[in-house]
């Protein structure tokens, strides 16, 4: 906690100079640290997204989000921070999980949106869209109901649209294929991804999403997210297109298009590799099902036959693998505060999409078997 003594004599001009440099020096330091099983450069984009960095006192505890308050002030207060800094600060801050404490709450979601607009770089945008990330849950809990101390709908607003600089600064503009601003970059997008997905789950923010855009920038991301197939990016991906619909708006779906079948191959993949482990992920699937049901047709010609049986026989096994565990899960999301219903509408809306698929499968088994005899 070196950097919090620093802070605290700033304030004394005189050796102000002196204290900004420990105050470089011990960010510098934390940042070096931010793996657990490794040291890092600091400039290092891996620690953006795979660094786990944590603060601890020297008995182990961990610090309260008041204890962050003096940093939080440093990365509002000081114009004069270059952007190393900030990008360290943010790696800092993100340690907290949270928005941090009631009092410092709005200066620290109105840092995070400067830092994420299009004019910072890369580094600062995305460590700030880390710590966005790590503290999506609690955004997610907002609601004009429910709106904390100094917070009010127009920042949240602004937090909105800062995201989407965040990881596209010059929006409808071409980009290059490789660096941390690429039009497709999976640990940024993935970031990206999981806080939408988060977000969508409260109304409000679904609502506020829509309007600004994360939709369109969602369905501009199915091209590369559709490539990787034990990422479990998909799964959140198809959520928020399956909420999407839920909301009564179509997402443009075309089976015909390989880019939507692979994306839906390759989800339901890694629901069978690695099955539904995060409990917190159950409360997805209904929307998850739904995605998956867009616009499946056994009379889509343009669909290959093979498709819908890999798909059905995925299904079944994700199926099979829920109900084997459900006693189980049940417990597990009762503990979480999940609820017990959730369990069973998830394995409810996975037998109704394999029983549809059941049939479609049928049909189109039908139809290649009149056609043989038509033809004969």
């Amino acid at each position: 906690m070196a950097g919090r003594t620093a802070h605290g004599q700033l304030k004394n001009l005189w050796i102000r100079r002196k204290h900004q440099a420990d105050i470089r020096t011990a960010l510098r330091t934390a940042a070096v640290h931010g793996r657990s099983y490794q040291l890092s450069r600091p400039d290092d984009e891996v620690l953006i997204w795979n660094g786990d960095l944590r603060w601890r006192h020297s008995d182990g505890r961990e610090p309260s989000c008041e204890e962050f308050d003096w940093l939080v002030d440093y990365l509002a207060g000081d114009a004069n921070t270059d952007d190393d800094t900030k990008g360290d600060a943010l790696l800092a801050l993100s340690a907290m999980h949270g928005l941090a404490s009631s009092t410092r709450r709005q200066s620290y979601i109105s840092s995070l949106i400067r830092c994420m607009h299009s004019t910072k770089p890369s580094r600062v945008r995305h460590t700030a869209l880390r710590a966005v990330f790590k503290a999506r849950e609690e955004l997610a809990s907002i609601t004009s109901a429910s709106m904390p101390p100094g917070v009010n709908t127009q920042l949240l607003d602004d937090l909105s649209r800062a995201l989407l600089t965040a990881v596209r600064p010059k929006d409808g503009q071409t980009t290059h294929n490789t660096g941390p601003d690429a039009s497709f970059h999976l640990r940024r997008d993935s970031c990206y991804i999981r806080i939408i997905y988060a977000l969508t789950k409260n109304d409000e923010w679904f609502q506020r999403l829509i309007r600004d855009g994360h939709d369109k920038r969602c369905i501009s991301l199915v091209d590369g997210v559709s490539q990787g197939r034990y990422s479990p990016i998909g799964f959140y991906l198809l959520v928020i297109f399956g909420r999407i619909k839920s909301s009564g708006k179509d997402p443009p779906f075309s089976l015909v298009q390989e880019k939507w079948r692979l994306l839906i191959r390759n989800a339901w993949d890694r629901a069978t590799y690695n099955g539904i482990r995060d409990i917190n992920d159950v409360n997805g699937i209904p929307a998850f099902v739904t995605a998956t049901g867009l616009n499946l047709s056994a009379s889509n010609n343009g669909v290959p036959r093979e498709w819908f049986t890999d798909l059905a026989a995925k299904v079944h096994e994700v199926l099979v693998n829920l109900q084997r565990r459900q006693a189980a899960l049940r417990v597990r999301v009762v503990n979480n505060g999940i609820g017990q219903a959730a369990i069973d509408t998830a394995i409810s809306s996975i037998q109704g999409l394999h029983d549809d698929l059941g049939c479609m499968v049928e049909q189109r088994n039908a139809s290649q078997r009149d056609d043989k005899v038509s033809g004969s």
